[in-house]
């Protein structure tokens, strides 16, 4: 390639270069030993749930993902190399058979079924159930084994499996039976020759269900529909016919030993041999696979895949050799194309011939590029010969070489022609011209942007020119030290083609400014060259192909509608729309690409989990290895230990296997998908606990994969769960109770301890007071009743008046003393108990009825009263409360009989029962008097209640009842 385009890489991996083609060469991906293949004659093809294909071979079995091949040999543990026939199950364990036996392949082990039998067409049915043939005798295998059960006396020559998975086999001399509810039946009959010689294929169209193919070894093929039989194919030289498969397009495909023909709906046929894409003639088998791929296996020469004829690709034309570099194409007004190479100089295509140009000064030179200008001429830029045209009669030189070659030119709407060199730009009109310098970076391109204003493209991004000089407020800060290597328009936008940032569209009308690359389906971050078709739709040539895109007037985006399978690099501005094709020049030849071609498929890459790896922190011994297609697809729950994770996966895409990048993210961790990546696996390291979901897609040529995913769990350590959370936050609780509740205990303590002080001395102060009280008072006291006494004797009886006086004070002082007594009594801490309160109230009834006639008695009073401890205000009123009962009934009852009984009621609190058997009166008719005032007063003062029941001539009953709770004592 020429130095603009930097290094020439030239990957040519489906033709052998010393291939002579006279006319279109029809595009097939060949594989072979040299990319992996374990031996080239592939016998049978099948392609697995994750898409991968599995293909038989005479030198073991291998499973292609599109790049690798992974093959199993007899020295794997196969019974034989020898492949015939291939199947998976629904657990994905693959069976394979051989010449002598049946093979399972499981979790990558190899064990035999079955020996000493030729195996051949295993099918699964739509229950999932595996059939086959051996020695032309039906099997099904039932757990792990073949079992011969149904249509055991007949040769059976074929399977074949119908659009709804229903089994159908052809048995010799007889027809076709079809199996329905565990029975076989006649399905349909053949001619006498057909039935005799066998059918050795069964293939169901895939658009009219109706319609059934058989393919006979010698006869050929027939359509049977509705009953009625038809030839479809014959041919007189192939002298067998191999192999049947139907495209999505209802296209029948023939494998003969001369050769593959391609029967279309639309009645024409495609002949394909060793002359115009195959390197062998002799076809083994065609498949059809779920992206629509025809894959073909050649007798010696290993596999290929059919690549369509959207884009055909010439290296040999008329007899004209093109298999070198192509760096312009351009049509002149006679529609003659114009093919400029890379040292093979200027060839001129008339539509009949190719011819090369006699001019001695452009014949065999390195051609630059060619352009078409508004007239029609044909511009040609040789190099070290300058810059050619030609006017539909001769060629003239315009322009000798400078210090660089010219590179790219244009014709503006003036008729000014801008020429460019690596160096300089020049303006040529009416004969004068101008030089345009001072950019940076080499001139490789440039575009018109509207009559005074010209981009130009640079190896340091794009310059615009107004009126002949550089606008350097102009900017795209996208494109800012970008290479740009061509610059076109398409609708609203001004696109640009850089080497290695993809293309680069600027919209006029809003401003904005988009990258498409790789990363959105385009085959290469170099973009060579671009062009429109006459359908609006833009075709570039990148480094390793060619795309198609179409353009979203609602997205205002590009979005790859296909590319090209040849995977080559394309020349620099190399690319003309020409008779209803793109014609695009490569380091290889032309392509001509159809821009009417319906080629776009809509299956995208399909994607699975392949392995994971689980490592333990700390004990390798731990790790564990995973494969998902082996195991249930959510993970044990991991320790928190085991928080390391690395993931490996793979997307089949057998279409354009280099093309696919990866999309994941980690449920739990990641917002959203990852940018594209190009590898296959990736890692997670120092995972919190937690429910985690790992998901991957893959996207290739703009389509994306199934988002395919697997779950697992991180079990958080034993610190860290709620239940040790809760427990935790509940101790913290109970802890701070605790030491608040032995904190307010040590309070509580510490109270009654000051209160036992304290009632400690207060007992002290009224012991001393009651010590103090008697011998102060009480002295006192006893000294004026004997003043008394003295002073009654020296007084005369005459003298009345004193001596009652006299008897007053002493009365008076008695009284004072007995009183004193009851003060005293209280003071002393002795008298803080119920027993010594009733004890007390019984000494003084005592004292107060004796020598009365009226008998007193009080019952009881028991010595475990002495537990109970009262408070002096209590004994005190209490007291008081029974020496105001018993001086009224003494003053007023006219009693014969006073009982205090003393007794516990149902709630264990003490209640006093006040008796006597006086004359008892009417409490409506007397007013309470300020004795039963002053009880009622003390009763309420001590928390009890009083009650008084009496009736004239019955007596009267009081009842106190107390607040002492003497639960603890017993009866």
């Amino acid at each position: 390639m020429q130095s603009r385009n930097l290094t020439v890489k030239i990957l040519i991996i489906f033709l052998l270069a010393h291939i002579k083609l006279y006319g279109q060469s029809y595009n097939f991906t060949r594989y072979g030993l040299k990319e992996g293949l374990p031996q080239s004659q592939v016998s049978v093809i099948y392609q697995a749930k994750n898409r991968t294909l599995w293909l038989g071979t005479f030198g073991g079995v291998s499973n292609f993902d599109g790049k690798i091949f992974t093959s199993y040999s007899k020295a794997d543990g196969l019974i034989s190399n020898s492949i015939t026939s291939i199947v998976e199950d629904d657990n994905e364990q693959v069976f394979i058979g051989t010449e002598i036996g049946l093979n399972i392949l499981s979790d990558g082990k190899i064990k035999t079924i079955l020996s000493n039998s030729s195996i051949s067409q295993l099918k699964k049915d739509r229950k999932g159930e595996i059939w086959g043939l051996s020695n032309w005798k039906l099997f099904k295998i039932e757990h792990g084994k073949p079992i011969f059960s149904e249509i055991k006396s007949e040769i059976v020559t074929c399977l074949s499996l119908n659009n709804q998975g229903e089994l159908f086999a052809f048995v010799k001399g007889k027809g076709i039976l079809k199996r329905t509810n565990g029975i076989w039946k006649l399905h349909q009959e053949f001619r006498k020759e057909i039935v005799s010689n066998g059918v050795s294929k069964m293939l169901f169209d895939n658009v009219d269900t109706d319609k059934l193919y058989v393919l006979s070894t010698k006869l050929g093929v027939f359509s049977i529909t509705k009953g009625k039989l038809e030839r479809v194919f014959v041919k007189n030289n192939p002298s067998n016919y191999y192999t049947i498969a139907q495209d999505s397009k209802g296209g029948l495909w023939i494998g003969t030993d001369k050769g593959v023909h391609l029967l279309n709906r639309n009645n024409t046929t495609i002949y394909f041999n060793d002359t115009n894409g195959l390197s062998d003639s002799r076809v083994y088998d065609v498949f059809k696979d779920k992206e629509d791929n025809i894959w073909i296996s050649c007798f010696s020469d290993g596999l290929y895949k059919y690549e369509g004829d959207a884009f055909i690709r010439y290296v040999t034309f008329k007899g004209q050799n093109l298999g070198f570099p192509i760096t312009g194409v351009s049509a002149d007004k006679h529609n003659n194309l114009w093919i400029g190479s890379s040292n093979k100089g200027l060839l001129k295509y008339n539509g009949r011939t190719i011819d090369r140009v006699s001019n001695p000064e452009l014949r065999d030179r390195n051609i630059i590029f060619t352009y078409t200008d508004r007239n029609k001429n044909v511009w040609i830029s040789a190099q070290d010969k300058g810059l050619w045209k030609y006017d539909g009669t001769k060629f003239g030189q315009v322009l000798k070489p400078t210090t660089s070659d010219f590179n790219s030119m244009l014709q503006d709407t003036e008729g000014a022609y801008w020429v460019n060199s690596s160096m300089e730009t020049l303006y040529i009109k009416n004969g004068k011209t101008q030089k345009i310098g001072g950019l940076k970076g080499y001139n490789s391109c440039i575009y018109e942007l509207k009559p005074d204003s010209i981009l130009l493209g640079t190896s340091s991004g794009v310059y615009l020119l107004r009126n002949g000089k550089i606008d350097f407020d102009f900017k795209i800060k996208e494109l800012k030290s970008i290479y740009i290597l061509n610059i076109t328009k398409h609708n609203d936008n001004i696109l640009f083609a850089t080497l290695g940032d993809g293309m680069v569209s600027w919209n006029r009308k809003t401003g904005l400014v988009k990258k498409y690359t790789a990363g959105k389906g385009i085959n290469s971050n170099d973009i060579y060259s671009m062009a429109v078709d006459s359908s609006n739709y833009l075709w570039i040539g990148t480094g390793r192909g060619i795309n198609k895109l179409s353009y979203s007037n609602t997205t205002g985006s590009y979005e790859v509608l296909s590319n090209s399978p040849l995977i080559m690099e394309c020349n620099q501005g190399a690319i003309i729309n020409y008779k209803s094709s793109m014609v695009v020049g490569t380091v290889y030849g032309l392509i001509r690409c159809k821009t009417n071609a319906n080629y776009e498929k809509n299956i995208g890459p399909h994607t699975y989990i392949d392995f994971i790896k689980v490592f333990h922190r700390s004990d390798k011994n731990k790790d564990i290895s995973i494969i998902p297609k082996f195991v249930n697809r959510t993970l044990n729950k991991l320790s928190n230990n085991q928080n390391h994770l690395s993931i490996s996966f793979k997307a089949i895409y057998l279409s354009n296997p280099d093309n696919i990048l990866y999309k994941y993210k980690m449920v739990g961790v990641d917002d959203d998908f990852s940018a594209p990546i190009n590898s296959n696996e990736i890692e997670y390291s120092s995972i919190k606990p937690g429910n985690y979901t790992f998901q991957v897609y893959a996207i290739a040529d703009g389509k994306a994969s199934n988002i395919e995913q697997f779950s697992f769990t991180i079990i958080p350590p034993i610190y860290d769960t709620l239940l040790f959370k809760i427990c935790a936050f509940i101790l913290l609780i109970l802890l701070i109770w605790l030491i608040f509740s032995m904190i307010f205990k040590a309070r509580e303590r510490k109270k009654i301890q000051l209160e036992r002080i304290k009632i400690e001395e207060q007992e002290k102060i009224r012991k001393q007071t009651a010590e103090d009280f008697h011998d102060d008072i009480g002295n006192k006291l006893t000294r004026i009743n004997v003043l008394s006494e003295i002073l009654d004797k020296k007084v005369g009886d005459e003298r009345s008046d004193q001596k009652e006086l006299i008897r007053l004070i002493r009365e008076n002082a008695d009284l004072l003393y007995s009183g004193t007594k009851d003060i005293l009594w209280a003071l002393d801490p002795k008298s803080d108990n119920l027993f010594a309160i009733l004890t007390h109230i019984k000494n003084f009834g005592i004292d107060l009825f004796q020598n009365t006639g009226i008998s007193f008695r009080i019952e009881g009073i028991l010595t475990e009263y002495e537990k109970i401890t009262l408070s002096m205000e209590f004994n005190r009123n209490l007291t008081l409360i029974f020496k105001e009962m018993l001086n009224n009934i003494l003053k007023h009852a006219k009693a014969q009989n006073v009982v205090i009984l003393v007794s516990r009621n149902e709630v264990n609190n003490i209640e006093i029962l006040t008796h006597d058997d006086g004359k008892g009166f009417n409490p409506q008719l007397i007013k309470s008097g300020r004795g039963l005032n002053n009880i009622q007063t003390r009763s309420k003062r001590i928390n009890s209640t009083y009650t008084i029941q009496t009736k004239l001539g019955e007596g009267t009953k009081i009842l106190i009842s107390t607040q002492i709770f003497v639960t603890k004592f017993g009866n």
